[in-house]
């Protein structure tokens, strides 16, 4: 895509921001996105570019705390947004934020956005995943535990395996609130072998400490602590 003067002097200026972001200095970013937005007034800018913009200012008033501002600018961002798969993204992740406010609806929503256009299997599979932590928000585990299981299908489909851990952990703790517990830690049993293919050892971590929560919870309070010692042994080495 070739840049007009204006949009390479945005584009210098989201640089920069960019870097101050990564490196927590958001009210300085802030300022000099603020300023690539006042340039998309009355010029013309392409929808990528402007695209680009909302997107940081997006990361930058979340990274300040201010999610509901965020979310603003990500729909913004995701009106601005021409490819579907990058649609779905942004779709998915403002279903993300609105389901972390509690916004129910609005999260559904911006999933079913994602699935409108989202043609990768691995972003057909994170709406499944939103949709049933909404499920199970709403005491529905067996519908929750159903759209999971999909969610689980389109990860191991991309083989995000780091994802479909997170999901499989998602899907135990619906057994957990069920008091199907011995399906549970079976569900924790499984995440775990994703997890360690993934060699993603904080995944493990909290996989471990999952188990050993069910595991009290079963009455197997030995089992837990020596899960736990081992856990701490583990970090000490």
């Amino acid at each position: 895509m070739e840049l007009n003067s204006i949009e390479k002097e945005i584009d210098g200026l989201l640089g920069k921001a960019g870097f101050y972001l990564q490196t927590y200095r958001s009210l300085e970013a802030y300022n000099l996105l603020k300023r690539a937005e006042g340039e998309l007034a009355g010029n013309d800018i392409q929808a990528p570019v402007k695209a680009a913009v909302y997107r940081l200012l997006a990361d930058c008033l979340i990274q300040m705390g201010k999610m509901e501002e965020g979310i603003n600018y990500l729909i913004q961002c995701y009106e601005c947004t021409e490819d579907d798969d990058n649609k779905a993204a942004v779709a998915e992740l403002i279903s993300t934020y609105y389901l972390q406010l509690g916004k129910n609806n609005e999260a559904k929503d911006y999933a079913e956005k994602a699935f409108a256009t989202a043609k990768a299997p691995e972003l057909q599979s994170r709406p499944y995943q939103i949709q049933g932590a909404i499920a199970g928000n709403e005491g529905d585990y067996l519908k929750a535990i159903e759209l999971m299981t999909l969610a689980a299908e389109k990860a191991e489909q991309a083989h995000c395996l780091t994802d479909l851990a997170m999901i499989i952990l998602d899907i135990s703790a619906m057994f957990a609130k069920m008091g199907k517990l011995e399906t549970a830690l079976s569900e924790v049993y499984r995440a775990e072998r994703y997890v360690k293919e993934s060699r993603n050892f904080d995944l493990f971590q909290r996989c471990a400490i999952r188990r050993a929560k069910i595991l009290y919870k079963m009455g197997r309070d030995e089992d837990a602590k020596n899960l736990i010692l081992t856990l701490d042994e583990q970090k000490i080495g």
